[in-house]
C-alpha cells in the first residue's frame, strides 16, 4: 500500500489555462492561486486555484508547444479531467511500492525543481493518471478563501470513475491506495452499480461507476473515450437556487433539476464548464 497523505488537486486540461480558471472562478468558486509557464525540459502552463469546503486545489494545464503532451490529449480527447495529484510521504518507498505491487513508477523518479514526484500510468490503474508527489520546501502562505461562484458551491464531495468492473477497481483502489469502502448501490433505471470509498488524510471521496446494461451512460461513457474519471459532484447550498442562477448566465442546467428520494441535484455541461462534467447536489434536510 502506498504512503498517502491527502490529495492536493484534481487537474485539468484545456486550451488556456487563464480562460478555464476565470471560467471555474466564476462558476464555482475555484479561487486563483497561482500560475506558472513551461521552463526547460517541460512543455504545459498553468495555474492552480483553490476549493471551497474540500482541502483541495484544481489545475488547469494548457500546452505551450505544438508537441505537447497536453496538445495531444486534448486532439484525442478534448478538454477534460486529466490527473489526480497526491501527496506522499516519502518518494522512493512510494517508487519501490508501486514496484512491489507490480507496476512500473511511470517515468521514474522526477525532480521538477518544486516536487520530486513519479506516477501511476491509467493503463495499471483502470483508467486514470495518478501522480505522487513529495514537496522540496514548505509552501507559500497565500489566501484560501474560496468563494462558491454563481453556484453558491459549498465542498467537492468526490470525484467519479467510470470503468467496466465496480469490484475490481475497488479492489484495487484499496489495495493500491488504501480506500475503504463507505458505500454500494444498484441503479435499476439508469443500468449502473456504484461504490464510494473514502480517500486515507482527504475530505475527497472516490467514487466508481461500472455499467450493467449496455445501454447504460456509463457503458456509452467507456465506449466513446475510455474508462477514466468521468464527473465531479459539488454540493451546494440549494439546487434550485444554482440551477436559476446558471440560467441567468444563458446556461441550461444539464437534464433539469433532479428529485430523488435520497437527493435533489442537477449538472453542468462539460460544454458549459470547458470540459468537465459536475454534479451539483444538496444534502437533503432532516426531518424536524
Amino acid at each position: 500500500m502506498l504512503p498517502v497523505k491527502r490529495v492536493d488537486h484534481i487537474s485539468m486540461a484545456a486550451p488556456s489555462w487563464r480562460e478555464q480558471a476565470d471560467l471555474l472562478e466564476k462558476l464555482l468558486g475555484f479561487k486563483f492561486l497561482s500560475s506558472w509557464q513551461a521552463g526547460p525540459g517541460s512543455d504545459f502552463n498553468g495555474s492552480v486555484s483553490q476549493v471551497r469546503g474540500t482541502g483541495i486545489e484544481f489545475e488547469v494545464i494548457e500546452p505551450a508547444t505544438p508537441g505537447s503532451f497536453v496538445r495531444k490529449y486534448i486532439e484525442q480527447n478534448g478538454p477534460g479531467l486529466h490527473h489526480i495529484t497526491v501527496e506522499v510521504h516519502d518518494i522512493h518507498e512510494t517508487a519501490a511500492e508501486i514496484e512491489r505491487l507490480g507496476m512500473k513508477p511511470f517515468g521514474g523518479i522526477a525532480d521538477d525543481g518544486e516536487w520530486l514526484l513519479t506516477y501511476i500510468h491509467p493503463k495499471d490503474s483502470g483508467g486514470i493518471l495518478w501522480q505522487f508527489f513529495v514537496p522540496k520546501r514548505a509552501p507559500k502562505e497565500v489566501d484560501r478563501n474560496a468563494g462558491g461562484g454563481i453556484v453558491d458551491l459549498q465542498r467537492v464531495d468526490h470525484v467519479s470513475m467510470a470503468v467496466e468492473d465496480v469490484n475490481r477497481q475497488a479492489e484495487w483502489q484499496a489495495r493500491v491506495l488504501g480506500m475503504s469502502e463507505l458505500s454500494r448501490w444498484r441503479d435499476d433505471y439508469l443500468g449502473y452499480d456504484g461504490c464510494v470509498m473514502a480517500i486515507p488524510g482527504s475530505q475527497l471521496k472516490f467514487e466508481i461507476i461500472a455499467p450493467f446494461r449496455p445501454d447504460s451512460f456509463v457503458q456509452k461513457f467507456i465506449d466513446a473515450r475510455r474508462p477514466g474519471m468521468h464527473h465531479i459532484c459539488c454540493e451546494v447550498t440549494s439546487v434550485h437556487r444554482a440551477a436559476a442562477a446558471l440560467k441567468a448566465e444563458g446556461i441550461e442546467p444539464f437534464g433539469g433539476v433532479i428529485e430523488s428520494d435520497w437527493k435533489r441535484h442537477t449538472f453542468l455541461h462539460p460544454r458549459d464548464s470547458g470540459g468537465v462534467l459536475f454534479q451539483l447536489f444538496e444534502e437533503p434536510q432532516s426531518p424536524k
